[in-house]
């Protein structure tokens, strides 16, 4: 029996975009063993992933080298999902036959590797793995995994609510993907005051007074508040409600794509990021963007990573009646429409 592992931690969007290489591989050898080397955000995501068969945490790295070489020593195959030289050294020194990764600086002895193309969509790449260890690679669609307890949670939450529910996510780690906070407010009160839509936030603890900030600033402007569950869920639990959505509105970030492999209608808000990398694959994805001549200028390695203005131009320009008017064609509502 081949036994595989396969490195990729990280962010809710990359751990979604990998789900497609997860399910191909799967369906390629459906008699091997398969199994994962993930971070507690990864874990989120594929823990209900039915294409694995089992779970590794990463638990430190130099203070548990003999315990990583003891665990990739029982692999035929180790792919890369994720650039790390210290797992790919790891992986030659427990003489692991296959070593297949990108050709990239910070992977180091790999014995078979396919080009970073940032040209190239994220979810390609991964594929393009497979396809160079003889893999057949038929579907790129991306999934994303449920389960019954997880799902009953959310279920809970929106069971009294019989307006439209939409969840917003405004926060990324990288701020330059962010919208404007008054642009944020202005959807808000047309999704409460126009479409009578029950707004949720989410994300991490972290994000808590972010969101609140909105909501103090208008609370007294909106016939429905919005409800904040950040903080409150699991990973699991918040994939959950965004399959009780009827939208989703946000920027470049795991919950869009989380909707787009849920196929849950979502608006995103682009920004800095290279749509031909990042875009979610979904047709019911709208995407609204302004491109300007710098654009993408965020995690691209040409390019600087932060904008040189406070809030970038293709943000700021990408204005809130851009959205509302989607919203207005999206829902059907007729003689509002905002020059």
């Amino acid at each position: 029996m081949k036994k595989i592992l396969v490195i990729r931690y990280g962010t809710i969007g990359d751990s979604i975009f990998a789900s497609a290489f997860y399910r191909e591989l799967r369906n390629a050898l459906p008699d091997a063993r398969i199994d994962i080397l993930v971070d507690d955000i990864a874990e989120g995501v594929m823990r209900n992933c039915p294409y694995i068969n089992k779970i590794f945490y990463i638990d430190g790295k130099y203070r548990n080298f003999l315990g990583y070489i003891s665990l990739f020593s029982k692999y035929d195959t180790v792919y890369f999902l994720k650039n790390d030289r210290f797992f790919s050294t790891i992986a030659f020194l427990a003489r692991v036959k296959e070593r297949i990764g990108f050709d990239v600086k910070r992977n180091r002895f790999l014995t078979l590797t396919s080009a970073y193309n940032e040209d190239r969509h994220e979810i390609d790449c991964y594929l393009d793995l497979l396809r160079i260890s003889g893999i057949p690679v038929k579907n790129d669609k991306t999934e994303a995994w449920l389960d019954r307890i997880n799902d009953s949670t959310a279920k809970e939450i929106v069971s009294c609510i019989p307006n439209k529910k939409i969840i917003i996510q405004a926060y990324s780690r990288f701020p330059q993907k962010n919208w404007l906070d008054e642009y944020w407010i202005e959807v808000i009160k047309y999704l409460s005051n126009t479409l009578q839509a029950q707004v949720f936030f989410v994300g991490g603890a972290k994000d808590i007074k972010s969101y609140q900030n909105i909501t103090d600033n208008i609370k007294d402007e909106l016939d429905l508040l919005p409800i904040n569950m950040c903080g409150k869920l699991t990973i699991p639990e918040t994939i959950s409600l965004v399959n009780n959505m009827d939208m989703v509105i946000g920027i470049d970030s795991g919950i869009i794509h989380a909707a787009a492999a849920l196929d849950i209608p979502s608006i995103l808000l682009h920004g800095p990021t290279s749509l031909i990398r990042w875009k979610p694959r979904s047709e019911k994805c709208i995407v609204l963007s302004r491109q300007f001549s710098c654009s993408p200028c965020c995690l691209q390695s040409d390019c600087v990573k932060y904008c040189k203005n406070r809030v970038s131009d293709c943000m700021e320009y990408l204005t809130p009646d851009i959205v509302i008017n989607t919203l207005n064609d999206k829902f059907g509502v007729k003689n509002r429409k905002i020059a």
